[in-house]
C-alpha cells in the first residue's frame, strides 16, 4: 500500500492533471521527493501502533523478570484516548475462560487469607539467656556428671527438645481417635479403607504435624503382571482421582468439625481440610500405595538413631524462621529429612562420639550453611553425594548410563534451563534426588535456598559463640536457645486443645 501511493505520487509529477487528485489523497507520512523522510515516518507510525503485553497484577514471588534499562526501552508515547470518549467506553465482556480464571484466583486469595498460619513455632526475636523459663524443653533435661563441655551440654538439650516435641501419650491417643473417626466417616463412600501415611505413620511427627491419608485406588492396567505399565498420572486416572476426592469433599463439608476445605494440585490433586476444634490440617491423596520414600525414611531411622533428634531441632529452627512447609512455600518435611540422611551417610564413622547429637548438629549447620552451594548443585541421597554440570558432560561423552545418573542429568538440566530462561528462583531452587524415584526432585517446590543456607550459617555462628561463653563462664542457661530463638506459646495452646480437661 505504501509503495503504490509513492509510485502514484511520482507519476503525478509528470502529469499535471493528476497532481491535484493525488495531493488530496496523499498519505501524511509519504513524501514524494524524500525517501529517507518517508521511511522514518513509516517507522514512527509502526512503532506507535505496537501492542505490548502488560502485567497489571503484582508479580508472584516465584517469578523473576530482568529489569530493562531506560536507555534500552523503545520510545513509545502512551496512547491516551480523548477525554470525551472516556465516559462512553464500555467494559469488555469477559470470556468464559477468563471468568473461570478470575474465580480460581479469587478462591485462592480467600483461602490463603482465611487459613491460619501453620507455623506454631515462631521467632522470639533476640536471645535473652536470663529468661530460662521461655525454654520449655529444659524441663526435660537429663544432666549427668559426665557433662563437662559445651558439646555434651548441647547434646543433652537436643535430646530434651526431642522429648518435648514428641507427642505425649494423651496427645497420641487423641490424634489416633481423630484418625479413626475420619476413616470410619469415609469408609461408606470410598472403595477401599483409607490409610494413615506420612510422618504420623512412621513416628517422626510433631504435635502439630499434618495428618495425611491415602485413598487407595486400584489401577488394573498397572498390575505387577504387566511388563510395560502406563503412566500413573494419565488423564483417565487423574479424572478418577478428582471424582473420588470430590466425593470426600462433599462428605467433609457436611461434617461440622471440618472447615476450610480446599481441593488443589494440577498433576496430583490433594484435598485439604482443617479440623476446626484444634486447627490441625488433614490432607487426602489418591494412589495405588503409600509413597516408597516413607519406607526408605523409616529404615534410615533404624540405621541412624540420631536422625530423629536432629530432625526435631532442625525443624524447630526452620519453623521459627518461617521456612518450614507452610503458606510461605517452605521446605517439605521429607526434603529436610533427606538432607539430614545425606549428611549422616557422608559422615558415617567420622564423629568423635557416635551418638553425640550436639557435635552432629553443629557440623550439619556448617556443612549446609557454608561448605556447599545448594543453589547451583543437586543433592543425591543414595548413593550420597552431590551433582552439578559435570553430569551433563559425562553424558555427552557417554561415560555413564545408569538410572541414578540419568535422573541427576535430568534434574540439573531443569535448573540450567530455568536459568537460561531468566527464571532465577527456579534455577536456584533446592534440588534433592528422590532415592526411590530418581527422576523426582523433592526440593522442586522450595525456592528460598539462599535463606535456608543463611539460617544454617547464622545458627552455627551463634552456637559457636555461646558454646565458648559456656566454657568460660558456665553461666549460659541454654546453648540451643541462642540458635533457635523460638517462641512455643502457640504450640502450647494447641497442645492444650489436643488434651481437653475433663
Amino acid at each position: 500500500m505504501r509503495l503504490s501511493a509513492l509510485r502514484s505520487s511520482r507519476i503525478a509529477l509528470h502529469n499535471p492533471r493528476l497532481r491535484a487528485s493525488v495531493s488530496a489523497h496523499q498519505d501524511s507520512d509519504v513524501f514524494a521527493n524524500n525517501l529517507r523522510k518517508t521511511l522514518d515516518a513509516h517507522r514512527t507510525s509502526n512503532r506507535n501502533r505496537l501492542i505490548r503485553k502488560v502485567y497489571p497484577r503484582p508479580l508472584p514471588a516465584a517469578l523473576w523478570r530482568p529489569e530493562i534499562p531506560l536507555e534500552s526501552r523503545p520510545e513509545c508515547p502512551p496512547a491516551t484516548p480523548p477525554a470525551s470518549t472516556l465516559k462512553e467506553t464500555k467494559p469488555k465482556e469477559t470470556t468464559s475462560r477468563q471468568r473461570r480464571r478470575l474465580r480460581h484466583e479469587d478462591a485462592a486469595t480467600r483461602s490463603t487469607q482465611s487459613r491460619p498460619a501453620d507455623t506454631l513455632i515462631r521467632s522470639s526475636g533476640t536471645f535473652h539467656d536470663e529468661n530460662a523459663g521461655s525454654y520449655p524443653w529444659t524441663s526435660f533435661l537429663e544432666l549427668s556428671d559426665g557433662i563437662d563441655d559445651a558439646t555434651a551440654f548441647l547434646n543433652a538439650e537436643i535430646l530434651a527438645l526431642e522429648r518435648y516435641l514428641t507427642p505425649s501419650s494423651p496427645e497420641q491417643i487423641w490424634t489416633d481417635q481423630l484418625s479413626a473417626h475420619v476413616i470410619d466417616s469415609l469408609n461408606p463412600i470410598v472403595p477401599h479403607t483409607p490409610q494413615l501415611i506420612g510422618f504420623r505413620h512412621i513416628g517422626l511427627a510433631l504435635p502439630h504435624s499434618d495428618l495425611n491419608f491415602l485413598l487407595p485406588f486400584e489401577d488394573p492396567l498397572r498390575s505387577p503382571d504387566r511388563a510395560r505399565k502406563p503412566s500413573a498420572t494419565r488423564p483417565q486416572i487423574h479424572d478418577a482421582h478428582l471424582r473420588l476426592l470430590r466425593q470426600v469433599e462433599s462428605t467433609l463439608e457436611n461434617s461440622p468439625p471440618f472447615d476450610r476445605i480446599q481441593l488443589s494440585g494440577k498433576r496430583r490433586p490433594v484435598l485439604e481440610a482443617r479440623h476446626q476444634p484444634t486447627g490441625l490440617l488433614l490432607r487426602f491423596h489418591c494412589g495405588e500405595k503409600a509413597p516408597a520414600i516413607m519406607d526408605y525414611l523409616e529404615s534410615c531411622l533404624d540405621q541412624y538413631p540420631t536422625l530423629r533428634p536432629l530432625y526435631m531441632a532442625t525443624r524447630a529452627l526452620l519453623e521459627a524462621r518461617g521456612l518450614s512447609q507452610s503458606l510461605q512455600s517452605g521446605i517439605r518435611p521429607d526434603a529436610l529429612a533427606m538432607l539430614l540422611v545425606t549428611f549422616l551417610k557422608l559422615n558415617h564413622d567420622r564423629f568423635s562420639v557416635p551418638f553425640n547429637t550436639g557435635e552432629q548438629f553443629m557440623k550439619f549447620l556448617k556443612f549446609y550453611g557454608t561448605d556447599v552451594d545448594l543453589q547451583s548443585i543437586g543433592v543425591a541421597v543414595d548413593p550420597p553425594g552431590f551433582f552439578g554440570s559435570e553430569k551433563i558432560q559425562e553424558f555427552r561423552e557417554g561415560n555413564t548410563n545408569t538410572a541414578c545418573l540419568r535422573g541427576q542429568r535430568s534434574l540439573i538440566n531443569a535448573k540450567r534451563t530455568a536459568v537460561s530462561r531468566g527464571n532465577m528462583p527456579a534455577g536456584q531452587r533446592l534440588c534433592i534426588q528422590d532415592p526411590t524415584h530418581y527422576m523426582n526432585d523433592l526440593g522442586r517446590s522450595f525456592t528460598r535456598t539462599a535463606e535456608l543456607q543463611n539460617v544454617f550459617s547464622t545458627a552455627y555462628e551463634q552456637l559457636c559463640d555461646y558454646s565458648q561463653n559456656w566454657k568460660n563462664t558456665s553461666r549460659v542457661n541454654s546453648i540451643l536457645a541462642s540458635a533457635l530463638r523460638a517462641n512455643f506459646d502457640q504450640l502450647e495452646t494447641l497442645r492444650e486443645k489436643l488434651v481437653p480437661s475433663d
